[in-house]
């Protein structure tokens, strides 16, 4: 399901394909794209806000005002413990993208930076400057050494920022892996990992503006003393407050967490990304491209409650989320098993039923395809999360075993067409994943062959010649079986 897809990748094709006609045109002039790629290649690697091989952070969120602190290359004890001090005096939260070797030579300063409210961010294990000149294989040995590293305190980074700010074409699909994304920066002073630290506050304040991410060192300067390198913090710290520009933790600033508790352990790309856009995701949904889609969902799903939903006893909604349909079904059943996989997400939910004051919702965090399933369910349903799972058929089976004879599934799902290829591709360059599209025939199939009698299967949204329809609705029941017709009968 990993599918990293970047910007990359297609300057890489556009390459071949101007290769190809410069070929038919004048060979020499072939060679062009050939030799650009590379260059271009290299110089978008340098730039740390370039979302060019993965999507980067590097700036808060739109309509944020405050700015965010971030320390890298430590802990050093010759600087951190005082820089917590400098910090604590001006009531500042910081994030300290630290090394694995350096967190297991000084546990005492990894373990005084978090009792002092501050969050860490991986930073690879050796701090190589060169580390993305090296192979994949490098890439992961270094993420995840240092990884294991941090989790010993208790605590699973999933903010990491490459040495320098360099990345490269491997980055992603390792960060991916590990269930992390990239955090760069979008104001620093040259310092050049403290060598230069004489004109430090002034090349930070000189050019510092709202949503800015700012890239400082806490290592013991080269040609200075320490004393004029908290100076220099400090300086930076009242230049900040004297401009208006409010300190905030990073994880405020981007809305997405910068580690999690040891139990996130194992955390995959879905999980990740939807636990970081939890807070914000209700506005997208209705706010945003996606809404069209997440409307109609909507409208088809409030005409089918009569019929569906009124009156059952017990449903199981996978996918639940933020719970836009899930307080909707608690109203007309009896109770709601509310599934996803994100832990965030399901916090917003449980407010929202606080709220409303309902209390027929139970929460599971997990996964729709292994999670523990109590059934049985009168109603299955589930609003574009079946797009996740790696093996619907292998789901649809399991589900057979908790849903009685009559029982009902629901799915409103994205619809394998020529439009909703493009939404993939954007997908994967988003989220990194391949949301799989399918048709009504697999539909059919699939559902034939878990024991469930299709009753609807119809296409909606953009419906036309070429694409069809960008979503399908699904309604089927669980087949009721037919007791043998007694040999008399037989006989008639």
């Amino acid at each position: 399901m990993i599918f990293p897809l970047a910007p990359y990748h297609f300057v890489a094709l556009s390459a071949l394909q101007f290769c190809l006609l410069f070929w038919f045109i004048e060979p020499w002039m072939a060679l062009i794209p050939l030799a650009l790629l590379p260059l271009i290649n290299f110089l978008a690697a340098l730039i740390p806000g370039l979302s060019y091989y993965l999507p980067i952070i590097s700036r808060g969120r739109k309509g944020e005002s405050g700015v965010a602190l971030t320390f890298d290359d430590g802990p050093d004890p010759l600087v951190t413990p005082y820089l917590l001090d400098v910090l604590d005096q001006y009531e500042v939260k910081a994030t300290f993208f630290v090394t694995g070797e350096k967190a297991e030579r000084y546990p005492d300063l990894v373990r005084l930076i978090l009792a002092r409210g501050h969050t860490l961010g991986n930073h690879s294990y050796s701090h190589f400057p060169t580390l993305m000149l090296k192979g994949r294989r490098t890439l992961r040995r270094e993420v995840e050494s240092a990884q294991k590293v941090l989790q010993q305190f208790g605590i699973v980074p999933l903010a990491f920022r490459p040495p320098v700010g360099v990345t490269n074409a491997y980055l992603w699909r390792v960060l991916l892996e590990s269930g992390m994304f990239c955090v760069n920066f979008s104001c620093r002073a040259g310092d050049m990992g403290n060598r230069h630290i004489k004109h430090l506050a002034s090349g930070i304040l000189g050019k510092v503006g709202p949503r800015d991410i700012i890239l400082l060192h806490d290592v013991a300067p080269l040609k200075d003393n320490v004393d004029h390198l908290l100076s220099e913090f400090q300086t930076i710290l009242k230049g900040l407050r004297q401009r208006g520009l409010e300190v905030r933790p990073l994880a405020r600033l981007i809305g997405k967490e910068i580690m999690q508790g040891a139990s996130g352990v194992g955390s995959n790309a879905a999980e990740l990304f939807y636990d970081g856009l939890a807070a914000t995701y209700d506005q997208e949904q209705f706010c945003s491209n996606v809404s069209i889609s997440r409307r109609t969902e909507l409208s088809l799903f409030m005409s089918r409650i009569p019929e569906i939903f009124e009156g059952a006893d017990r449903v199981l909604e996978i996918g639940a989320g933020t719970g836009i349909f899930t307080t909707t079904i608690a109203r007309h059943c009896q109770e709601v098993e509310a599934l996803d996989i994100s832990a965030n997400m399901l916090r917003i939910l449980e407010g929202k039923c606080r709220a409303e004051g309902i209390d027929n919702v139970k929460l599971q965090v997990g996964n729709g395809e292994t999670a523990e399933l109590n059934g049985p369910y009168d109603v299955v349903c589930a609003f574009s999360a079946l797009e996740y799972l790696e093996d619907l058929p292998a789901l649809l089976v399991r589900l057979a075993s908790h849903v009685p004879p009559g029982g009902v599934i629901y799915f409103i799902t994205a619809r394998k067409s020529l439009f909703r290829l493009f939404t993939q591709i954007g997908n994967a360059m988003r989220q990194g994943i391949w949301l799989k599209a399918r048709s009504r025939h697999q539909f059919q199939v699939m559902l034939n062959e878990a024991g469930f009698e299709p009753v609807s299967i119809t296409a909606h949204l953009l419906k036309s010649i070429i694409s069809g329809g960008m979503l399908l609705e699904v309604v089927a029941r669980k087949r009721v079986a037919t007791s043998p017709t007694p040999p008399a009968e037989l006989s008639r």
